[in-house]
C-alpha cells in the first residue's frame, strides 16, 4: 500500500448520529452488542434494554455468558457527568453486577479517577470499565465508521483474559472442550489449519466470505450448535447474505438435518445452526458425554462446510 494513500479520519458526536439518546441511542448499542463485548473481551447475553432497578431503569443489562456474571451498562452522549455516575453505581448496586460499564463521548479526569479507584476497592470484586464509542469517516468520504475504545479496564485485565489461574470453571471447561475438538477435528481433516482453544463458549474459522465464519458454540437452553454466523458488521448486508442463503432452503435442508435459520433481529447478526441438545452446561458433562459431543460436533462441521461452501462462493 503506497503510504500517500492514507488519508486523515475525521471524528464524529454521537449527536450528529443518533437524535436521541435513549430512543436512537441505546438501541443502536444493544444491536451492536456483540461488537462491544468483543472490545471489552467478555460475551454478553440475555441483553436487555430500560431494565426495571428500584425505582429506575438501566440502559442496558444482561449476563456475561462464561461466568454468569450480570452486567449492567450506563451510555450517555458527550462528556462524563455527576448524574449518570450516580446511576452507573445505582444500577450497579442494585443488580449486585460483576460487570459494570460506562460508555460516554468523553471522560472527566476525576470520573476515569473513580472507576480506576473502584477497580481497586469495589466489594465483591466487581470489575468497571470506562468506553468510548468512536465514530469516524475518512475526510470527504459518505460512508462512516464505528468502534469502541477502552479508557479505564480492571487493572490487569488483559493478562487475566489469558492466564488459566484466573479462569472459571466454566471457562476452563470450554478451553479444555475446545482444546479436545481442534484436535480432533485436525485428525479428521489434515489441511484444516488448527484453531487455538481460548476460554469462551465458541469457535470459529472462516467460511470464505469476510465476517462469515463456521462456528461451534454452545447456547443457553443448554445445546451445542455447529452454525454458520454472519456479522460483516453491517447488519443490512448480514440479512442479504442470509436472505439469499434462505432462498435455497429447501435443497439446503434436503442436505442437512435439522437447519434452524435465525435471522436474529435484535441482534445485528444472523445464523444458520444445526443443534445438539445437552443435559448439562459445558463444566457439569461427564468425560462419556463431552467425547460423544466431539464426534458429533466433527461429523455435523463437516456436513455443515459441505452444504454452505460452494454455495457461498456465489453469493
Amino acid at each position: 500500500m503506497n503510504p500517500e494513500d492514507l488519508h486523515s479520519v475525521e471524528y464524529l458526536s454521537a449527536d450528529d448520529i443518533w437524535d436521541h439518546e435513549e430512543h436512537d441511542f441505546t438501541p443502536w448499542i444493544v444491536d451492536h452488542i456483540d461488537q462491544l463485548g468483543r472490545t471489552i473481551g467478555i460475551e454478553l447475553d440475555e441483553v436487555e434494554r430500560e431494565d426495571a432497578v428500584g425505582g429506575y431503569s438501566a440502559d442496558i443489562t444482561g449476563t456475561e455468558m462464561n461466568t454468569d456474571g450480570k452486567v449492567v451498562i450506563e451510555n450517555q452522549f458527550g462528556t462524563t457527568n455527576h448524574d449518570h455516575l450516580g446511576k452507573l453505581l445505582t444500577y450497579g448496586a442494585g443488580i449486585d453486577a460483576e460487570f459494570v460499564i460506562w460508555l460516554a463521548e468523553e471522560f472527566r479526569d476525576e470520573h476515569r479517577s473513580v472507576l480506576e479507584w473502584l477497580n481497586t476497592s469495589a466489594p465483591g470484586g466487581a470489575m468497571f470499565f470506562g468506553v468510548k464509542p468512536l465514530v469516524m469517516r475518512l475526510n470527504g468520504a459518505e460512508q462512516l465508521g464505528f468502534d469502541f475504545m477502552v479508557v479505564v479496564e480492571p487493572n490487569d485485565w488483559e493478562r487475566e483474559l489469558q492466564d488459566s489461574k484466573s479462569l472459571s470453571t466454566r471457562e476452563q471447561a470450554y478451553k479444555n472442550f475446545f482444546s479436545n475438538l481442534t484436535e480432533a477435528y485436525a485428525e479428521a481433516n489434515p489441511s484444516w489449519n488448527r484453531l487455538t482453544a481460548l476460554p469462551q463458549s465458541w469457535l470459529g474459522f472462516g467460511a470464505g466470505i469476510s465476517g462469515v465464519a463456521f462456528t461451534w458454540s454452545f447456547h443457553q437452553g443448554p445445546e451445542l450448535a455447529t452454525e454458520l454466523y454472519i456479522d460483516t458488521g453491517d447488519k443490512e448486508q448480514n440479512e442479504t447474505i442470509y436472505t439469499e442463503l434462505k432462498a435455497e432452503q429447501d435443497a439446503i435442508e434436503s442436505e442437512l438435518e435439522d437447519v434452524v435459520w435465525e435471522r436474529l433481529p435484535e441482534k445485528q447478526a444472523c445464523r444458520i445452526k444445526v443443534a445438539k441438545p445437552i443435559d448439562d452446561y459445558v463444566e457439569g458433562l461427564s468425560a462419556m458425554q463431552k467425547e460423544s459431543l466431539v464426534e458429533w460436533a466433527v461429523q455435523q462441521m463437516d456436513e455443515l462446510r459441505a452444504g454452505f461452501e460452494s454455495r457461498l462462493q456465489s453469493v
